[in-house]
């Protein structure tokens, strides 16, 4: 039973209509599942069911944060399946022949990740540094990302991502237990900045304390920015990363998060300085 998922916050639920509702028609998934943050009101939630259609589940929170819904959305998971997931951003279309990619990639362990057309485009430099190519003979671009990178604890980047996240194909989910430690490492970070470490942290960081290596990726959507987004301080984005870094070290006592906490705090006093 393969079930399609998107979230967003309340400002966006445009983009169930604009968006998602394509992927369901090219997915055909057997159910599919929208988790909108930013709700505490019953008033907004009568205002979904007015403008947004009836036959898909929507579950509401007040999480304030991607990586909080994330979290609460794996559990919600749990009560329906084990996994056969597939996450899609909620500014993304899949491509028309996206299922031909899906079944040439659903059979790797946890799952993989897809990249839009559009930043391929730009050769997306940041992701083939740390990916491998994998042979097929499908002709298709495909390659693998490694999760964890140990360089980055000198160096600019992220040590725990997952690759490419426009599209996330969940074979199996994640162990309960670990969410709940990862859940409890995530609150450390105060609310207000929680939102400055990204959901490939968490993805890759999952992948990771799962046991493995890589994800395999390919290119296979289309990215509609939102044009949202703010730019961060540097300081406060360090902040988020040395706090989690921090939380993480008293759930798990790994070397790695110890390490991963230092190099934040560096950059943090470097940068706040």
């Amino acid at each position: 039973m393969v079930i399609l998922v998107t979230y967003l916050p309340f400002y966006r639920i445009h983009e169930v209509n604009e968006y998602f509702i394509n992927n369901i028609k090219i997915i055909e998934p057997n159910h599919a599942i929208v988790f909108i943050d930013n709700i505490f009101e019953e008033r907004q939630k009568k205002l979904i069911y007015k403008v947004l259609p009836k036959d898909i589940e929507y579950v509401f929170g007040n999480w304030g944060s991607r990586i909080m819904t994330w979290l609460f959305s794996l559990k919600h998971l749990y009560d329906i399946c084990n996994g056969d997931v597939i996450f899609v951003d909620s500014d993304n279309v899949v491509s028309e022949d996206f299922m031909k990619y899906h079944n040439l990639l659903c059979s790797y362990d946890i799952g993989y990740g897809i990249l839009d057309y559009e930043a391929w485009s730009y050769e997306a430099k940041h992701l083939l540094i740390r990916s491998i190519p994998i042979n097929n003979n499908q002709g298709i671009p495909i390659f693998k990302y490694r999760v964890y990178d140990r360089r980055y604890y000198f160096r600019g980047g992220p040590i725990f991502f997952w690759g490419p996240k426009q599209v996330v194909y969940l074979r199996r989910l994640p162990d309960r237990e670990l969410i709940d430690k990862v859940y409890k490492g995530f609150i450390n970070i105060v609310p207000w900045i929680r939102n400055l470490v990204s959901d490939e942290t968490l993805l890759g960081l999952l992948a990771w304390l799962s046991g493995i290596e890589y994800i395999p990726w390919t290119i296979a959507s289309h990215h509609f920015h939102h044009g949202s987004g703010q730019s961060a301080n540097k300081c406060l984005i360090a902040m988020a990363h040395a706090q989690f870094a921090k939380g993480l070290w008293h759930e798990f006592k790994k070397k790695e998060f110890l390490l991963y906490y230092l190099k934040y705090k560096t950059i943090m006093l470097k940068n706040c300085l």
